[in-house]
């Protein structure tokens, strides 16, 4: 059961013993229902209110399940007192059996009443909303058809009532049993249970003058005192309304049930002692008024009583909304403050970098240009490019539309004026439209969708003087659509222009020297190549004159470097495949090598340094010259049946290689070429050093040689 566990004072009840409870339960069934029997009417068992039925609800949702023997208890021995006449003659008499079936009816009645609340209405207080009211009213309808239906079928099986006074018994027996609920269950529901209304502090001890008026005026119009003059031939109880309604819109379910009930209570007493509001042609019909107004009374209370609850939470939240509105809005109003401190702060910092950066800002709205290029027909980049460059006028519409918003303090300096108007004044005309195609390309850049644009242009200070700067154009992603913040910077260049100019001359200057330098190496390195032959001549030693013709070949292919480098329009590199070419033709033809050995060439292009592309040369030289005079004996054949020397130049990721390969007459494995005394091995293993680059060699008797020396190309 949802309420067992809920508050502390039904926990505290539920401690009792089992046997205290039906106890307890049984003796106020039996005290209330011997109150209801001064109103039995029909057949001696049915009254119009029957309190005891508000009891064994509330019995029940107290102390558990195990109240409903007290309430079969306590009906059962409340139906026997009330016939002892009979039952002291015939102790087991009809009345007996009935009082026993009243009792079983009573607490099933008392036990569904207690489930169906629990399921149906689940909640403690059922007053506060009309919702909850409204099914407890219904609920208690249908559910006090119980002891009204098993009762009267009882009594009239065992002929106690007869078969014409079923009906109306039934009908009195079931409207009693529920109007005893809606008077009473919520007089002693909230008296028991923890007052859980939001009514005001101090609401019993202000409602005590309230409730003495309205004992006061229910026992003037019941007459309860018995006092002639006070006799009234005409109904005014229904008066008694207002106070009632007044009671419940005031206080809470406490004050409201006690004032219902001391009425009722009145109005039963006044009924029993014929009081003429409730007069009638019989009893019956006069408890059956009594009955209709107690209804009218009861329904009323807990409705005006559900709806007051409902306002006052709903005024109870809105109250709490309003409380956390409030400090929503003030948390919120101080994170604004907050943040418009932050945002000014933001914004000064940001101002403060956009005027003291050192290059010129402008801030440019183009809107109107966007809507001059938008209202153009469809047409192709070529054929829209020629539009521009063929009307002017429409090119001045676009330069008179530009809008300068802002420019920062450099350009004040860099325009030579004394303030920002000044400087927004001359950008004005910023684009020379006559002179320039660099507006014609920014216009024709914006159609093509670029977001930045980049040139340099010469612009005219307020004082006339003319400097070159660098204008930035650039549009912003949050005025893609409208074209209305543009941001352009310049930058001047003037002395980074001149610089370049003098830089150029100058390194024209040094290229103009170092083909000069080349030029002369070159003449001075082929004077001294003839030197050596005017020496050979005078020399008839053979092997002085082949040390000359060396000496001169490797002179020579120094002197073809200076050469290359001479003609060559990049002075720090030599593409040194065509270089090999022209060296290896003049080592062919200074050792008259006839066409019956072909000279093979698998080059790659590889720019060298100078300083990688000379030992290279010299190597290239020594093997080369090794090939032509040691490689092909006389009478010697191939086995491929072709004499060849093949030079082979490639790269291979970070490293140059220098392959020369011939299918001469080779070596014998045992025999190493680098242990004999050619100086010219030597200065190549040297130079390979000097490199740092590997030298390998093969050879095969009959098979020819290969060199392979791989270099870094870069020193």
């Amino acid at each position: 059961m949802i309420l067992d566990n809920r508050f502390a004072s039904i926990k505290q009840l539920r401690t009792f013993s089992w046997a205290g409870k039906i106890l307890i339960t049984a003796t106020l069934y039996f005290l209330l229902g011997h109150i209801g029997f001064f109103t039995a009417a029909y057949s001696g068992y049915a009254s119009p209110v029957w309190p005891a039925s508000g009891w064994a609800l509330c019995a029940l949702l107290l102390f558990g399940k195990s109240a409903a023997i007290g309430v079969g208890l306590g009906s059962f021995v409340y139906n026997l007192s009330t016939k002892l006449d009979i039952l002291s003659e015939y102790p087991l008499a009809p009345q007996f059996w009935g009082a026993i079936l009243i009792g079983c009816g009573s607490g099933l009645q008392a036990l569904l009443g207690s489930i169906f609340y629990n399921k149906i209405v689940r909640d403690t207080d059922f007053t506060r909303s009309t919702a909850k009211v409204i099914r407890f009213l219904w609920m208690e309808t249908f559910v006090c058809t119980t002891s009204a239906s098993v009762a009267n079928l009882g009594l009239f099986l065992m002929g106690i009532i007869p078969v014409e006074t079923v009906a109306s018994t039934w009908i009195f027996w079931w409207s009693g049993d529920m109007l005893g609920v809606f008077l009473y269950f919520p007089f002693f529901w909230s008296w028991l249970t923890p007052d859980l209304s939001s009514s005001k502090k101090n609401a019993l001890r202000e409602s005590i003058p309230v409730i003495l008026l309205l004992v006061l005026i229910t026992s003037v119009t019941f007459n309860v005192f018995r006092i002639k003059a006070l006799e009234l031939d005409y109904p005014i109880a229904y008066l008694l309304v207002t106070i009632v309604v007044w009671s419940s819109l005031q206080f809470g379910a406490r004050e409201s049930s006690l004032a219902l009930t001391l009425i009722s209570g009145l109005a039963i007493w006044g009924a029993i002692q014929g009081s003429t509001q409730f007069s009638a042609s019989s009893r019956e019909t006069s408890l059956l008024l009594l009955q209709s107004f107690l209804s009218a009374m009861s329904i009323t209370s807990l409705l005006v009583l559900s709806v007051v609850r409902e306002r006052r939470e709903a005024e109870r939240r809105l109250l709490h909304s309003h409380g956390e509105l409030e400090t929503l809005v003030t948390e919120r109003t101080l994170e604004l403050t907050r943040s418009n401190v932050s945002l000014d702060e933001t914004e000064a910092r940001y101002k403060r970098l956009f005027e003291n950066v050192p290059i010129g800002i402008f801030e440019c709205d183009y809107s109107r240009v966007k809507a001059l290029l938008d209202s153009l027909p469809p047409m192709g980049n070529m054929q829209f490019y020629r539009f521009l460059s063929k009307n002017p006028e429409f090119m001045r519409e676009c330069a008179r539309s530009i809008r300068v918003v802002d420019a920062n303090l450099e350009t004040v300096k860099m325009f030579k004026t004394d303030s920002k108007e000044a400087v927004l004044q001359i950008t004005k005309n910023i684009y020379d439209i006559g002179k320039s195609n660099d507006f014609v390309n920014l216009i024709y850049c914006i159609r093509l969708g670029l977001r930045a644009l980049e040139y340099d242009v010469f612009l005219t200070a307020h004082d006339g003087s003319k400097f070159e700067a660098t204008l930035r154009w650039s549009l912003p992603p949050e005025s893609e659509k409208t074209f209305s913040s543009i941001i352009v910077t310049a930058e001047e260049i003037t002395e980074k222009k001149e610089a370049e100019r003098q830089l150029k001359a100058s390194l024209r200057e040094k290229d103009v020297m170092l083909k000069e330098i080349h030029h002369r190496v070159k003449n001075n390195l082929q004077a001294i190549s003839s030197l050596f032959s005017l020496q050979a001549d005078y020399v008839n030693d053979p092997k002085v004159h082949e040390a000359f013709a060396e000496s001169q070949n490797r002179i020579q292919t120094m002197a073809l470097i200076h050469d290359e480098l001479y003609q060559s329009k990049d002075l720090g590199d030599i593409e040194f495949s065509g270089y090999a070419n022209r060296l290896s033709a003049k080592i062919r033809s200074a050792y008259k090598i006839g066409p019956d050995i072909r000279l093979k060439t698998e080059m790659e292009r590889l720019n060298l340094e100078v300083s990688v592309a000379i030992p290279l040369g010299l190597i290239l030289n020594e093997l080369l010259t090794n090939c032509f005079k040691y490689a092909f004996p006389s009478g010697f054949q191939p086995e491929s049946g072709e004499r060849s020397v093949t030079i082979r130049i490639a790269k291979e990721k970070d490293f140059g290689v220098l392959e020369i390969s011939d299918t001469g007459c080779g070596l014998s494995g045992d025999s190493d070429p680098f242990e004999g005394p050619s100086f010219g091995l030597t200065l190549v293993q040297v130079l390979t050093r000097q490199l740092k680059g590997k030298l390998d060699f093969s050879s095969s008797l009959g098979k020819g040689t290969t060199f392979r020396i791989r270099f870094s190309v870069s020193q």
